[in-house]
């Protein structure tokens, strides 16, 4: 009975007593503080696997736009080569076989952390294709489908009457009163007025035209020049050497007992305070100076072409040489150019080489021309206004040149080439596909 009573003693003084408490008291904090902690753990965790998703995707769908880009190029480059006889050409211009309507696929192609790969649809007689591109970054894949069609290349000159393949600098207080385009920058180191519509390279910049003009961007390659068929030895140089076969085909130039050409050096060079009047059809020279005056009568139409430099006519010309210089008291007048008796006949000057071309000019005239250089950097300053057309590798324009279009000149049969033009741009669902665009 004595142990039984000391037990119940016990038991009834545990009850009581508070002793111990504060092991599991610290225990179940210890539990909650852990639990809480592991939901603040679990919840970084997500996000961090969002955030690493989220910058995967980004890069994957940057690298589909990519391998997108980079089809346009490659198509554009080698559409000349793609018929529906060949409807597939590869990365490097070469025939590929379709299967199913589509060409084979590309070799994945690393752009950053991401690589993409693209598909291109069979080239049929619509000339509509479709290019599927797929950019993987990590774990995450992205497709998009891009509709593109030909699209017949305009006359070089139907809109921009002033063109620079690589870059177009205006400096001074040029004036612009027509449309200008580049597939490079528009750069503006003056005060220059642009009263038209200017066209910017894909990614470069251009300044804002100053009347109300719009800007755009794309790029239009400037094509080759062809000259006419044995063009060295049919030709109308002979008018300027007085040796034509009729003495009515004689070139007349102002400075006695002295020609404008040579023969030797086939250099064609109007001397200062002179006057050479040109009345033939086409001429081939290797240069072209002209520190005098040039005037066209009216009912001509003149075509001079410079040959290229180093070529089996000018053997002497070096590359990039100087080809065609207009001086400061240079002129060029045509009398075909009357918009009163509506005629506007001017002479066209087409460089076929990479000759360099300096224009220099008066500000008492107005110079009717149209130039055609496209490897060539043409470099004009001066005070003069310069009415036609003008197109060169580069230019830079610069001083209080005044550069205008008459919308009835005649351009040259110049034809820019055919090329690919995006219609339409989706994303789809899913990575892959069978055919490549489906559900997109």
């Amino acid at each position: 009975m004595a142990a039984i009573d000391r037990f119940i003693l016990l038991v009834r003084d545990l009850r009581r007593n508070q002793c111990g408490i504060a092991v599991p008291t610290a225990l179940m904090a210890l539990v909650a503080s852990f639990a809480l902690a592991s939901v603040a753990v679990i919840s970084t965790v997500d996000v961090q696997q969002g955030t690493h998703r989220d910058h995967e995707a980004k890069e994957a769908i940057a690298a589909a736009d990519a391998g997108a880009n980079i089809a346009l190029l490659r198509l554009n480059r080698y559409l000349p080569y793609i018929s529906t006889t060949h409807p597939c050409v590869g990365p490097k211009g070469e025939y590929q076989t379709a299967t199913s309507g589509w060409c084979p696929a590309t070799t994945a192609e690393k752009v950053g952390n991401a690589s993409y790969s693209y598909m291109i649809s069979a080239y049929p007689a619509s000339g509509t294709i479709n290019v599927v591109a797929v950019g993987t970054s990590g774990t995450v894949s992205r497709r998009v489908n891009v509709a593109m069609k030909a699209v017949s290349g305009k006359n070089v000159f139907a809109n921009e009457k002033v063109l620079g393949q690589e870059t177009i600098t205006l400096g001074g207080n040029v004036r612009i009163e027509t449309d200008i385009g580049t597939n490079g920058t528009i750069e503006s180191n003056g005060t220059p007025t642009i009263c038209g519509n200017d066209r910017h390279g894909v990614g470069k910049e251009a300044p804002t035209p100053s009347c109300s003009g719009e800007k755009t961007e794309e790029n239009k390659n400037l094509p080759g020049i062809t000259p006419p068929t044995n063009i060295e030895t049919e030709n109308d140089n002979c008018r300027l050497t007085k040796t034509c076969a009729s003495a009515e085909q004689v070139d007349v130039y102002s400075k006695k007992n002295s020609l404008p050409f040579s023969t030797t050096t086939r250099v064609l060079k109007i001397d200062s305070s002179q006057q050479l009047t040109m009345g033939g059809s086409v001429y081939l020279v290797c240069k072209l100076e002209i520190q005098g005056k040039l005037y066209i009568p009216a009912g001509v139409r003149p075509q001079i072409y410079v040959a290229a430099p180093e070529s089996k006519f000018c053997p002497s010309v070096k590359s990039g040489e100087t080809q065609v210089e207009i001086g400061a008291a240079g002129v060029i007048e045509s009398s075909g150019f009357n918009p009163g008796q509506g005629t506007y006949e001017v002479p066209s000057i087409f460089v076929l080489g990479n000759g360099a071309v300096k224009i220099d000019g008066t500000p008492k005239t107005t110079d009717e021309v149209m130039l055609y250089a496209p490897y060539s950097e043409i470099e004009m300053k001066g005070n003069a206004t310069w009415n036609g057309m003008i197109a060169g590798k580069k230019l830079n324009i610069n001083g209080n040149v005044t550069i205008t279009s008459n919308p009835n000149i005649q351009p040259p049969e110049i034809t820019l080439a055919s090329t690919f033009q995006r219609t339409q741009y989706v994303e789809c669902v899913g990575a892959t596909a069978s055919p490549p665009n489906a559900n997109c």
